[in-house]
């Protein structure tokens, strides 16, 4: 029993604030060998049920039954909690942030959905704590936002992640971590944290004598804030830790015997001594368990996932041998995960790419329901395998566009999938896209080539064919001009008619070759000549006139 032999105490207030009522809710099971500490606020506005409430209640029933800080049964007993929300009738959409604090006495492990937070405070310095499932968590990570303005920013109370939502919550837990004398660890709603920011909360913690003056003094700065800003539901539960649990030598104790008891002392002595075998006994193969439950936890983490099966595979013979269900299932679990992710690894150095993409999914889905065990890792190598199809789609879409003859587009995709290789370090993407855009720079180069050559072919074939149209061109030029002289002989011999035919014909040569200024001249001998004939035709009627009198 080793509650009896620590000493833990919690205090805690939890207010309404400016709200009309107080939708957050605490509550804290001590058992002999386990406790647990539960704070949810609800994000819905739901006037008929205190979701936050049903949360605590749902996960502290559960713990009650199989309490324990395995990871395992924390994630079942959120996604329980997560499943009485969902099925709420009436249209209800609840949502709702909790952090979960379980401890052995000696040891802590926490667990949280959405933005109710969870402090380890050790010699003043906060040595642990959650990180929001928010927006703003997410640009405070990428140094978008600092955290000193992360209480006031717009997004803060956006989450990604929270009990109620459709589909499954993020469930965030952490490895266990050793507790010491004079510890603290802190649950608090957004209510609080929004008001008091962590150097002000360090600052009331130094300067507290007691844990219950923790309460009051961060109690005090919230309120002084109400009058500046609206002050939301705030709860926090501080649990000081004043003595940690250590187990107890075992009393070196010497038993005399008298000779009248001796026969029963034989018979105790040989009962007591199977009794202790057998309990030792159990108590080795309990203690190998939990030591290699912790061992493939530690594996883990560092995404040796090989080792972590074997170390799981051990605990869960040993669990089967003790009939420890709980933990039994909890080490099949990771077993199945462990032994996912190696498949899925072993694909991806196959290079069977969609088979490892698969695998991984699967994988990421069990890490989720695991309490994102691993997920980093899964994500990781998903990203990765994205990144390797990437370079393969842009390789096939060069091929494609090499086959319709667009070798620029080709080598421009090429290029893009070799440069994208080269990021994600993935040499044989690299190094075929690179032996693809050789082949198609070298098919380019003698398309070019060729090209040239036709175009030096067929620029020699104009200037020929510009040559012999410039030769005809002058010969043309030359009878028109023979033409007009030929007209000029023929006007001058008063063959006025015929001139008009050789100057029609020059000048229709001329307008043929573009030659106008030389096709004008034409006009006025054309006119000269048609002036000679309307004289001529004077003339004649003169003479016949004359001709008419005479005879008259």
């Amino acid at each position: 029993m080793r509650r009896i032999n620590s000493e833990f105490q919690t205090f805690h207030m939890s207010e309404e604030g400016q709200k009309l009522s107080n939708r957050d809710y605490f509550g804290y099971v001590e058992m002999d060998d386990f406790a647990c500490y539960v704070l949810a606020d609800s994000l819905d506005e739901e006037p008929s049920i205190n979701s936050a409430r049903l949360v605590v209640d749902s996960i502290i029933r559960d713990f009650t039954e199989d309490p324990t800080m395995g990871r395992g049964p924390l994630g079942r007993y959120m996604r329980r909690a997560h499943g009485e929300l969902l099925r709420q009738k009436g249209g209800m959409h609840l949502k709702v942030a909790v952090v979960v604090a379980v401890t052995d006495y000696r040891k802590l492990r926490y667990c949280h959905v959405g933005n109710s937070r969870l402090y380890l405070i050790r010699n003043a310095r906060i040595l642990e704590r959650t990180k929001d499932q928010s927006l703003t968590q997410n640009l405070v990570e990428q140094d978008r936002v600092v955290l000193d303005e992360a209480a006031r920013h717009e997004q803060r109370n956006n989450l990604y992640s929270f009990l109620g939502e459709r589909g499954k919550p993020e469930i965030q837990i952490s490895r266990k971590r050793k507790l010491e004398p004079g510890d603290l660890f802190i649950q608090l709603t957004r209510g609080v944290w929004e008001q008091c920011g962590e150097q002000e909360f360090l600052q009331i913690v130094n300067d507290a004598k007691e844990t219950k003056d923790i309460l009051d003094q961060t109690e005090d700065f919230i309120l002084k804030e109400q009058d500046r800003r609206s002050i939301d539901n705030y709860s926090m539960a501080v649990t000081s830790v004043d003595k940690v649990y250590q187990s107890p030598k075992k009393p070196i104790s010497v038993k005399k015997t008298l000779m009248i008891a001796l026969p029963v002392l034989l018979v105790i002595i040989t009962v007591s001594v199977t009794l202790f075998l057998r309990y030792r006994s159990i108590q080795t193969k309990t203690e190998s368990m939990l030591r290699c439950m912790e061992n493939g936890e530690e594996y883990l983490t560092r995404n040796n996932f090989q080792k972590a099966e074997e170390e799981y595979g051990e605990a869960r013979k040993l669990a089967d041998s003790l009939h420890r269900q709980p933990e039994y299932e909890e080490a099949d679990m990771y077993i199945k995960l462990a032994e996912q992710v190696i498949l899925a690894d072993e694909a991806l150095g196959g290079e069977e790419y969609q088979k490892a993409q698969a695998l991984y999914m699967t994988a990421r889905q069990m890490a989720v329901e695991a309490g994102n065990v691993g997920l980093s890792y899964i994500e990781g190598q998903l990203t990765r395998i994205e990144g390797y199809i990437e370079v393969f789609d842009l390789i096939a879409q060069g091929e494609r566009k090499e086959e319709y003859g667009n070798l620029d587009g080709a080598i421009a995709l090429y290029k893009s999938a070799k440069e994208r290789a080269a990021a994600l370090y993935f040499t044989e993407g690299k190094k075929e896209a690179l032996e693809l855009q050789m082949a198609a720079e070298e098919e380019l180069e003698k398309e070019q080539m060729e090209a040239e050559e036709r175009l030096r072919e067929q620029i020699e074939a104009e200037a020929v064919n510009r040559a012999l149209d410039n030769e005809q061109r002058a010969n043309d030029q030359q009878n028109a001009i023979d033409l007009e002289n030929q007209g000029n002989e023929l006007l001058a011999e008063g063959s006025y008619e015929s001139a008009i035919t050789f100057y029609l014909a020059a000048q229709a040569i001329y307008n043929r070759l573009e030659l106008t200024e030389m096709a004008d001249g034409i006009e006025p001998k054309i006119a000269a000549a048609q002036a000679g004939i309307a004289a001529r035709e004077a003339w004649a009627a003169e003479i016949a006139a004359g001709q008419e009198q005479e005879a008259e």
